[in-house]
């Protein structure tokens, strides 16, 4: 038993400087290169690892507490990116002067085209018109969408026309994806206001940013609308068991966008940051960033505007409404300087996209 636990506590203390170096990727010196990307993402599997060594550390050596402590101990500042103890129904507590104005409500969607593609299909065509119904009769000021696809010629699917009914008078697409009078893909917000402003630039594919400057009550707040480079992973094949060669060549190609991923990634968000800096109005910054709570696109905006999931949110905030299911990809950022956060939900009982509704409420300071 003496030598088992001196070879566990070898390879532990690895495990520990592994761990560490994470700690340091994430928040001391976040680091754009895809080699830390890939450890980064492992940040959520060491803190469930090391709080299982309690109990190792507990029944073998509890002198080793004190090392596994430790660890926990340092890396508790990413609790608030994990999770959140907040009861969605807590009232937001407002200062009188302010508690008789009206919030912005911004609620932002990666809507995966509506379901087009099933429904091209024959599959899936009420619950395309359940999704035009419910994104039509949200009570959000602005809607900020990804992967938004309108045609004037098919009924189910002419979503703008169906908004504007339902008080959202102002729209902007990002324009370079736009494919005519008739058909729209792509990015698009939605405003119940005034759009005075607006700027865009395409990626690739579907992604990029979309600005739009609100006039809202005597002030403009600007709303970008981000949806950063995507991995389009089959993850579902990957953990088919009954095809090995399709699995392993699945994981291959995993992996290669995984990596060009974090790459493209770290570069869409200096572009972005250079927005954010260029913008004199509170700034909300809301859409699909494709990255987890534990990266560099996420730490590096964390240093610029709060989350608003870290301020307002419940329970761990999954947004993914695939496999793996258990991952935070889309926000909301914004000034807190200028901004007051009252509250924010993500909406994981609407089940029409493979993503799900964030809202949140804002007043101007």
């Amino acid at each position: 038993m003496r030598l088992f636990s001196g070879l566990l506590w070898s390879l532990y203390k690895i495990a520990v400087l592994y761990t560490l170096l994470i700690y340091a990727l994430t928040y001391w010196i976040p680091s754009a290169h895809w080699v830390a990307g890939f450890l980064m993402l492992s940040l959520p599997v060491m803190l469930v690892f090391h709080t299982a060594f309690l109990l190792v550390w507990a029944l073998l050596a509890p002198k080793r507490l004190v090392t596994t402590l430790f660890v926990l101990i340092v890396g508790y500042p990413f609790l608030a990116r994990t999770f959140q103890f907040r009861r969605t129904s807590d009232e937001p507590s407002l200062p009188s002067e302010i508690s008789t104005r009206e919030p912005l409500t911004v609620l932002n969607y990666n809507v995966f085209s509506f379901g087009l593609y099933d429904y091209q299909y024959g599959n899936n065509k009420e619950t395309v018109k359940k999704f035009g119904t419910w994104i039509s009769e949200q009570n959000a000021d602005v809607l900020c969408l990804q992967e938004y696809f309108d045609h004037e010629g098919m009924a189910d699917f002419n979503f703008t026309e169906k908004l504007q009914r339902k008080g959202y008078k102002y729209h902007s697409f990002l324009r370079k994806l736009s494919q005519g009078e008739t058909s729209r893909s792509g990015m698009a917000v939605f405003s119940k206001y005034p759009i005075v402003a607006i700027r865009d630039t395409l990626f690739s594919g579907q992604n990029g940013l979309l600005q739009a400057d609100i006039a809202w009550q005597g002030d403009t707040v600007s709303v970008i609308d981000v949806h950063l480079y995507s991995m389009t992973l089959q993850l579902s094949a990957i953990v088919n068991k009954d095809d090995y060669e399709k699995s392993k060549h699945e994981a291959k190609y995993a992996y290669k966008q995984m990596r060009k991923g974090f790459e493209k990634r770290g570069e869409e968000v200096k572009l972005l940051k250079s927005w954010i800096d260029d913008t004199p109005h509170p700034t909300i910054v809301c859409g699909d960033f494709n990255e987890t709570p534990y990266s560099y696109v996420y730490g590096s905006l964390r240093k610029y505007l709060a989350n608003a999931f870290e301020q307002k949110g419940s329970g761990f905030g999954f947004t993914y409404n695939h496999l793996p299911y258990f991952i935070r990809i889309d926000n909301q950022f914004y000034d807190s300087n200028k901004l007051e956060l009252l509250d924010f939900n993500t909406l994981n009982q609407v089940p029409y996209s493979d993503h799900y509704p964030l809202i949140g409420r804002y007043l101007v300071k």
